[in-house]
């Protein structure tokens, strides 16, 4: 298959880049550094401004999947007026060229997203049959709008997927910033710890996204998270046991706000989100179920 991959350098892309050339993919990805990406990834790579220049025909041309993963980091910095823009604009925008510039050739449209689309209070658990009301927050509005844009493709009877992703455990990301925390022993819970964490492992992101890519059963929102999500304090107590560290040390909501403005949600908003589609219509197989198998995966001894 000939597959396009947005956001490759990330995350979750340099792992899903590994996984589809392993099973004989033919991958090209657009990058802001093209040079950059093509060493890092062995791949072909190709310069792409979203916000200054439309899709390269070259890199697009003959693409049957087209894998959207591009977008702002969340959880760089506060939330400043200039930088909720950029959080926005670089997934709408981007979105919204790649699929005016959609070839014939193209029959799959996966894109990111994210369970921000869903309140993030209490303890109601929430599906993919959640509507999304008038009176959004700025994470409901970006996640809203960014699925609105890749929806756009259906028109043209493309398949469109639309993956709202919840918190990655794997080396980078949320794990990252919270691991020199806990291994001096001052990890714990954010805020009073009763709100849900909905986790996912990296091996299970990255097989949603290439089971979305390549099963034409897969169409609309899917929620990629783990079926087992927790409180953030059984998250703390989790981490601290699979790094042999005491987890008790909380850090007050107060204090997150303060020092990270709006962007403290992400880890004060309460998301109790279900997989029912990946469980219930695709019989989607989790590696990992549960937090502790997953938390000792990625912290086994090498």
């Amino acid at each position: 298959m000939n597959i396009l991959i947005t956001g490759a350098t990330g995350f979750i892309g340099q792992q899903l880049v590994r996984r589809l050339q392993r099973g004989h993919h033919i991958i090209t990805v657009l990058s802001r550094n093209a040079k950059r990406a093509s060493e890092m990834l062995g791949v072909p790579a190709y310069d792409w401004d979203y916000a200054t220049q439309d899709v390269p025909f070259e890199a697009i041309k003959d693409c049957q999947v087209i894998i959207n993963l591009m977008g702002e980091n969340l959880g760089e910095g506060r939330w400043t007026k200039a930088r909720k823009h950029e959080i926005y604009t670089s997934r709408i925008l981007s979105t919204r060229k790649l699929v005016a510039a959609a070839p014939d050739s193209l029959h799959t449209f996966v894109c990111g997203s994210a369970i921000g689309i869903y309140p993030g209070t209490g303890d109601d658990c929430y599906d993919e049959s959640y509507t999304v009301p008038e009176q959004r927050s700025f994470m409901q509005t970006i996640c809203h709008d960014w699925e609105q844009e890749a929806a756009r493709i259906e028109s043209n009877g493309v398949r469109r997927v639309s993956i709202r992703t919840g918190v990655v455990l794997g080396h980078g990301g949320m794990l990252q910033k919270l691991l020199p925390v806990f291994k001096l022993s001052l990890g714990g819970p954010a805020g009073n710890g009763k709100q849900w964490l909905p986790w996912i492992h990296i091996d299970d992101i990255v097989s949603v996204y290439i089971a979305a890519a390549l099963d034409s059963r897969y169409q609309g929102p899917v929620n990629a998270v783990a079926p087992n999500p927790v409180r953030y304090r059984e998250f703390a107590t989790a981490l601290g046991h699979a790094l042999q560290r005491p987890a008790f040390f909380p850090a007050p909501a107060f204090i997150l706000k303060l020092v990270l403005g709006e962007a403290a949600a992400l880890a004060l908003n309460s998301y109790r989100v279900t997989p029912r589609r990946l469980l219930e219509e695709f019989g989607f197989h989790f590696k990992y179920s549960d937090l502790p198998a997953a938390l000792a995966d990625l912290h086994r001894p090498h």
